[in-house]
């Protein structure tokens, strides 16, 4: 069942998005890092960074200034809630308890699943605006395995 394969830790690889003309973004620029963990108990979260976030000046969590604040939100992407598959059409349904965009929360996100051999998960979404420009793009996040993904770096 695509259930049970999801199950388990899961590396970013790649965060693009696709234009109705075919040109490509790195939606979080390159170097971008993070996982998505689903759980057997059906929970999932998902956690992606951009890479060389700048630091607070004072190292708390209220130590950052406005544009510090700012800048680390926007370089910064979670949600978090229960999901389930359809086994048929192959798409991931995650229902958000807690997202870092305030507007998603008791939203549900509907990601299209494609495996590629056992250890690559590709999730795709509809088109939405994402990028420069406000174009619609359809975002492509590509996973590895977790424990997969260390045996390669």
């Amino acid at each position: 069942m695509l259930k049970d394969w999801l199950t388990g830790t899961w590396k970013l690889e790649t965060f693009t998005a696709e234009d109705e003309e075919g040109q490509v973004i790195d939606v979080m620029g390159a170097g971008a890092a993070g996982f998505i963990c689903y759980s057997g108990d059906g929970y999932m979260s998902v956690q992606i960074s951009r890479a060389g976030r700048q630091r607070y000046d004072i190292p708390d969590v209220e130590g950052g200034s406005v544009e510090q604040t700012l800048a680390a939100a926007r370089g910064y992407f979670a949600y978090a809630g229960k999901f389930h598959v359809d086994e048929e059409k192959a798409i991931a349904y995650h229902d958000l308890e807690f997202s870092l965009i305030p507007n998603w929360v008791g939203s549900t996100q509907k990601r299209y699943i494609t495996k590629e051999g056992d250890n690559i998960l590709v999730l795709r979404a509809d088109p939405v605006k994402i990028g420069p420009g406000g174009k619609k793009r359809t975002t492509s996040l590509r996973w590895k395995k977790w424990e997969d993904a260390y045996e390669m770096d």
